[in-house]
Parts: C-alpha cells; sequence; structure tokens
C-alpha cells in the first residue's frame, strides 16, 4: 500500500501509514489546509511567516501544527518535517 493512498470514505484525503511494511499504523489523514501549513514547516517558516502566508492568525497556525503534531504522532517541527519528507507529503526542504 502506498503512503499516500485514498481513505475508504473516498473523500480524497491521504491515508498515512507511517512505519516499516508489516508495522505500519494508519494514521488520521491531514485536511488540505494542515498540508498547507506543513509544507510552509517543512520550508523552515515560522509561526509569524505561516500566518502572513496563509492570512491567518498565529493562534490558528499553532491550532493546526499541533493537530498535525497529533495526526503524524510526532512531538517536534523537526519530527513532523522528517515524516512529511519521507512520506512526501511536502517537498524536500
Amino acid at each position: 500500500m502506498s503512503p499516500t493512498a485514498q481513505d475508504s470514505s473516498g473523500n480524497g484525503r491521504q491515508q498515512l501509514n507511517i512505519g516499516p511494511p508489516g508495522e505500519r499504523e494508519d494514521l488520521v489523514p491531514l485536511s488540505e489546509r494542515e498540508l498547507e501549513v506543513l509544507d510552509l514547516v517543512v520550508a523552515g517558516l515560522t509561526n509569524a511567516s505561516v500566518a502572513r502566508r496563509l492570512g491567518i492568525s498565529e493562534r490558528t497556525v499553532r491550532e493546526h501544527i499541533a493537530r498535525i503534531f497529533l495526526k503524524l504522532r510526532v512531538s517536534s517541527r523537526v519530527e513532523a518535517a522528517v515524516v512529511a519528507t519521507k512520506r512526501q507529503l511536502a517537498p524536500s526542504p
């Protein structure tokens, strides 16, 4: 199964499979906005820069990042960037 296969609801969102084959865990798919935020985090932007780029508040960026961390099961921006890059959810930095 590819790391970005569609979920069973057919909504077109990505279903993430993290971990080695045989030990993969299906994770909750990221929303389109979360993917946008993740792309900017991978690019090294600060919360303030992400907020300006997307026209949203810094608090909203923090909330998106918190949900991304939960969905990817990571605890830092670096871990999120590594998972995103390995799973081709975001371009390489």
